[in-house]
């Protein structure tokens, strides 16, 4: 008896170790985030958005972890390219000649995406335009970015109802950001759809077979056809959402499960 009830001491010890190390991990875990997330909002602040510029938005298949990971591996590899093509300029303050680059890469982007989604086994397609489209509230920090419609290189993933990530490609002042930056996505309205009439648009389709670079000049339908898909999976109002932080809820949960 004398020997089961040391049995039980050990144990009871040995479980209030593990749940210690378990919270201790945590809480240094949500510092590191919290640190990160401030370093972001000071880049922001030091940064306004400038008025001519060209925006990179991402929209992520679904919510999914996996989902959602994969779109983060696509931004910092189109950011990686971007960032290259942009030192190549011949004057590097140009918007005209940014919007040139991007069109004469198109193909090139529309392979990185392939690639990034067939290596991690990925078989849903994915539409890239570079025109004028509708853009979200982003948060960070205290600082709101209103929603509007401006200039931007588009990518959607799959059926793009997922939460979607955005930056401004051009002047580079993209960063990679610990989520706090993420909104869900928005209704298209009719006023967002008159906005794009009569830009020309750049957009390649792919799927899991086969890929088509095209251009046309339709009026902003191809726009239409993109943002329509985002706008009939998400009638809620713009909700900011932490991906790391849904993450660490997760993990919280399992652990709690141990015990």
């Amino acid at each position: 008896m004398r020997n089961y009830n040391i049995g039980n001491l050990r144990s009871d010890k040995l479980r209030s170790m593990v749940k210690d190390t378990v919270i201790i991990m945590c809480i240094l875990f949500m510092l590191v985030v919290s640190w990160d997330a401030q370093k972001t909002d000071a880049a922001v602040a030091e940064g306004s958005i400038p008025q001519e510029s060209i925006r990179l938005r991402i929209l992520a298949n679904s919510d999914s972890t996996t989902d959602q990971l994969v779109k983060r591996e696509i931004r910092d590899a189109v950011v990686a390219e971007m960032n290259s093509w942009v030192k190549e300029l011949e004057d590097p303050q140009s918007l005209d000649q940014a919007r040139a680059t991007i069109r004469e890469h198109m193909s090139e982007l529309n392979m990185l995406v392939s690639r990034e989604l067939s290596e991690r086994d990925f078989h849903y397609g994915y539409d890239i335009d570079l025109g004028i489209v509708p853009f979200p509230t982003k948060l960070y920090g205290g600082t709101v970015y209103p929603a509007g419609n401006y200039e931007a290189l588009r990518i959607t993933l799959g059926e793009g109802s997922g939460q979607n990530w955005w930056c401004v490609l051009f002047p580079p002042l993209c960063f990679i950001d610990a989520g706090s930056g993420d909104a869900a996505a928005q209704p298209v309205t009719t006023k967002d759809k008159n906005t794009v009439k009569n830009d020309m648009v750049i957009k390649v389709k792919a799927d899991a077979k086969s890929s088509e670079l095209q251009q046309t000049a339709d009026g902003g339908k191809s726009i239409q056809a993109a943002t329509q898909k985002v706008a009939e999976t998400k009638q809620a109002e713009p909700q900011v959402r932490f991906f790391l932080w849904d993450l660490l809820i997760s993990i919280m949960d399992w652990l709690k499960s141990l015990f």
